[in-house]
């Protein structure tokens, strides 16, 4: 009788929405940025030699590059799917709050890269290196930002207008979208750099877009309200994130040795942002709609525990698809590590626990938990997954 009871259980366990869900609706969405990330891991791959050589700077500067994205897009994509969700606005793509992001998006960018400039020309102290790396960043933010404030409004609306939870998908995707223009945008422009006409034109097109933009933007209280907020979380998030560059910086020839890790690490650093982000998603979207009675509930526990299993699959995708890439890339021996493939998982269990309660405090705050829980969680998980990677270089280099 009682293993029936428990077979029942089970049944009804794997049979219910929070399981078909994650892996009918988040697995797909996380598999597809994998891919991605393994996109922009091929470029960090190929050119981690050169910019460690030659622009150790953006070394120090990458982790919150790439989760500063992540994080300002990700909470945008939160917040329309909470308009969404409340009907405070249409699911149409082309809107005028879309552009008015886009453009707050880009204003929030630059506070926060010029101070990691800074923190990474202060450890590295090379002036002309220094300054090339500003014009570098400086441009391909505005680049980036606009590319990603399209792709937000596809992440989120789409979905809501075909009956899936965006909350489950958008902070996934435009994170790791954010991770795929990231990189190879750097290269390029590091790449462009060299012809300097070139360079400028492009750069004077990226200027006329802010333009644009803010010629298209009306502002309104509300708006500055959010820019405040978001500004002072991203300028603290952004010193966490100098944490995590800093330790790349310093083990990067320790991960150079293990080529198949200077691949993955996009792919480590956005899964786990990713699934962090979709905890703290689907937390704030509870704490808006309904609230949360008992902090401590077997619901949530439900819910990090089916997420955590999920990586497992996540993690051998990722070891597989970064190891073929190791070898046709750099020409460099790779396999499975079991090491990660088992103990990935369990990172992941706390990574989520630590965005459901980030969201939790942020609301106790009388804090947006829109505007707060994924641009911290995926900072925070930069820095444990940067730490990760290094413990996995050791015990396998």
């Amino acid at each position: 009788m009682m293993r029936m009871n428990l077979k029942i259980k089970l049944e009804k366990f794997i049979n219910s929405e929070l399981v078909r869900n994650a892996f009918l609706v988040s697995f797909p969405a996380l598999l597809f940025c994998i891919l991605l990330d393994f996109f922009a891991g091929a470029f960090l791959g190929k050119f981690f030699s050169l910019i460690r050589r030659n622009y150790p700077i953006i070394l120090v500067m990458l982790p919150g590059l790439m989760g500063m994205r992540g994080n300002i897009f990700g909470a945008m994509a939160s917040r329309l799917s909470t308009l969404l969700y409340l009907g405070e606005i249409e699911p149409k793509l082309m809107d005028r709050t879309v552009l008015k992001n886009v453009f707050l998006s880009i204003m929030l960018s630059l506070v926060p890269m010029t101070m990691l400039w800074i923190i990474g020309a202060i450890k590295v102290r090379e002036l002309e290196v220094a300054i090339a790396v500003l014009l570098i960043v400086f441009v391909s933010t505005i680049y980036t930002s606009f590319l990603l404030g399209s792709a937000t409004a596809l992440a989120t609306i789409l979905p809501y207008k075909k009956g899936a939870d965006p909350d489950a998908i958008a902070a996934p995707v435009i994170t790791s979208i954010a991770d795929l223009v990231t990189i190879p945008l750097l290269v390029g422009f590091i790449l462009l750099y060299s012809n300097r006409m070139a360079f400028m034109g492009v750069g004077l097109v990226s200027l006329a877009i802010l333009v644009f933009l803010k010629l298209n933007s009306k502002l309104e209280k509300s708006d500055i309200k959010t820019f405040r907020e978001l500004l002072s979380i991203l300028i603290a998030l952004a010193l966490f994130s100098s944490i995590a560059g800093t330790i790349l910086e310093s083990y990067s020839k320790l991960i150079e040795k293990v080529a198949i890790l200077s691949i993955m690490y996009p792919m480590i650093l956005d899964t786990t942002g990713n699934l962090g982000a979709i905890i703290g998603a689907k937390t704030s979207t509870k704490l808006h709609l309904e609230g949360i009675e008992k902090i401590i509930n077997i619901e949530t526990f439900k819910e990090i525990l089916v997420y955590s299993l999920l990586a497992l699959p996540l993690a051998l995708v990722g070891n597989v698809i970064g190891a073929g890439i190791t070898r046709v890339i750099l020409s460099v021996e790779a396999t499975v590590m079991p090491t990660f493939i088992i103990l990935y998982p369990l990172f992941t269990f706390g990574v989520m626990w630590m965005a459901y309660f980030i969201a939790i405090l942020a609301e106790r705050a009388n804090l947006d938990p829109d505007n707060v829980t994924v641009p911290t969680i995926t900072t925070l998980s930069d820095i444990f997954s940067t730490l990760f990677i290094v413990l996995l270089a050791h015990l396998i280099s």
